[in-house]
């Protein structure tokens, strides 16, 4: 085979044309007769209680259609269980605009629904919210360095099960030729794809819906729409025929899909929910981890002996692991192995998978 003419041959995707004309339509693109519009109000503390929200001077504008928050959202399951998606670590799944309560800067709290996207924004601005703030905890390294600390008091760790060590770690470690070992932090990493997410929901009467929504399992939202509303299986429908980037972000049905289902049914309109690009930093990401590393090796190169420990972050109501540990026997092959993971619940939104790559600061060695 003559390799030069393979690499490099240019190979025409099934969706190419579509995308670079601008004929492909994502879940925002969608031309629905009679759409109403909704806006979301994010909350602008990270820890406390909703005390009141003014929507007098919002109300007031003609054209806004409905106002909903956790004062009149429509009767829902509380189980956990029926907010469950497949994707879900274990914990207790967020449910929007289920109480007063605020877990993380940037919940929402309110949707404002109107006969334009425009007008819904800016009767977003017009929302008065009033809160009782509460003391919160965001930092991870600070976490970490509390719980090392005898003066300053324990911070809660969770201990997840790693894979099971290998050999006599110590013992390698200790009669390698060769050692090295390295403290390693890695920040906060937010996918925000190019595409918005965003929701149009067709409501089609009976019980019936059709979704466009921006997800990379339309089967994982089709489960969760039926569950948390009550709705048959068959009776949703959930279309994607596009995916504008999400890196992971499109696992679990983020809360902009929750929404615009709820006022669809509420209202029995058709109805559209978009994030701006300031709210697509207010759901899930890699989460920050604190990474330690031994190796031991032969004088000829061979690894014999790996420690590999992280400390990662993750919500106060889920328990998320990026399970970084795993893979450093599984790339790097070692005959003694120990390996270890902890988490640290933190006032954040639950962390979710990502591809790309790390990026590493603060490596000392």
């Amino acid at each position: 085979m003559n390799t030069q003419q393979q690499v490099g041959k240019p190979i025409s995707r099934l969706e190419g044309r579509l995308k670079v004309t601008g004929a492909a339509k994502y879940s925002g693109d969608y031309d629905v007769p009679n759409l109403l519009y909704g806006y979301i109000v994010n909350s602008t503390i990270t820890k406390g209680k909703i005390l009141d929200i003014d929507e007098s001077q919002a109300r007031a504008l003609p054209g806004i259609i409905a106002i909903f928050s956790h004062k009149n959202r429509p009767s829902l399951p509380w189980f956990d269980i029926m907010y469950m998606d497949m994707d879900a670590p274990p914990g207790s799944p967020f449910k929007p605009l289920y109480d007063d309560h605020i877990k993380y800067n940037g919940q929402p709290i309110a949707l404002l629904v109107a006969e334009s996207f425009e007008l819904a924004r800016y009767a977003a601005s017009l929302i008065k919210v009033s809160y009782e703030k509460e003391s919160f905890n965001t930092d991870l390294e600070a976490n970490i360095k509390k719980s090392r600390s005898p003066r300053k008091g324990m911070a809660t760790l969770i201990k997840p099960l790693p894979p099971s060590p290998k050999g006599d770690f110590e013992k390698a470690y200790a009669d390698a030729d060769a050692k090295a070992s390295g403290d390693f932090v890695h920040g906060t990493e937010h996918h925000n794809p190019l595409e918005l997410f965003a929701t149009t929901t067709i409501f089609e009467g009976d019980g019936k819906l059709t979704v466009y929504d921006k997800t990379q399992g339309t089967s994982n939202c089709q489960v969760y729409i039926a569950n948390v509303f009550g709705l048959h299986y068959k009776d949703v429908r959930v279309l994607s025929p596009f995916v504008g980037g999400a890196f992971g972000s499109g696992l679990r049905p983020q809360y902009q899909l929750f929404l615009c289902v709820m006022a669809s049914l509420e209202l029995k309109r058709n109805v559209r929910v978009t994030m701006d690009r300031k709210q697509m930093f207010t759901f899930g990401h890699r989460p920050q981890t604190v990474q330690t590393t031994r190796f031991g090796a032969t004088s000829d190169g061979i690894l014999t002996a790996i420690d590999h420990t992280a400390i990662a972050e993750t919500s106060q109501f889920e328990d998320y692991t990026e399970v970084v540990v795993n893979w450093a026997n599984i790339l790097y092959p070692a005959k003694n192995t120990k390996l270890d993971y902890k988490l640290v619940p933190l006032d954040v939104y639950t962390p979710i998978d990502m591809r790309a790559r790390r990026k590493y600061r603060n490596a000392r060695y």
